[in-house]
Formats: structure tokens, C-alpha cells, sequence
């Protein structure tokens, strides 16, 4: 087992975090990743941002339905 991660392997784990929990083994081998690998941190800061504009998704008003013209 080696201490530090390939990009590859960060960029799954970073997506599978926003998901659930990391275990401690992986998520301090990712935490050691990133603090060297600007690349990464990167990635981390874009997926981020994509999940918190996600959940905001659902919680925005399009408005009433019947403003909305139909096909005839």
C-alpha cells in the first residue's frame, strides 16, 4: 500500500465523497494528495462547486406552470 494516490485515484475518491464517506485510510491518503497537487485541488474545488449548484436545483422557482404556452 503506498501513502499517496494517483490523480486517477484522487478524482474517484474527491467524486465519491460527495457521495458518502470516505474511510480514514482513504481519506487521509486524499488529504495528503492534495496538499501536494494543485491539479487535484482543483478538480476538488470544481466538483464542489457542480454539487452545491445541483442541490440548489431543486430549490429554485421556475414559476407557474401555466405561464408556460402549449403546443396546439
Amino acid at each position: 500500500m503506498t501513502l499517496l494516490h494517483s490523480c486517477k485515484k484522487a478524482a474517484e475518491l474527491l467524486s465519491q465523497s460527495l457521495d458518502e464517506p470516505l474511510d480514514m485510510v482513504d481519506k487521509l491518503r486524499l488529504r495528503v494528495h492534495l496538499s501536494m497537487c494543485g491539479n487535484c485541488r482543483n478538480v476538488e474545488e470544481q466538483l464542489n462547486l457542480i454539487h452545491q449548484m445541483g442541490a440548489q436545483i431543486g430549490t429554485l422557482d421556475f414559476g407557474d406552470d401555466q405561464d408556460v404556452p402549449s403546443i396546439p
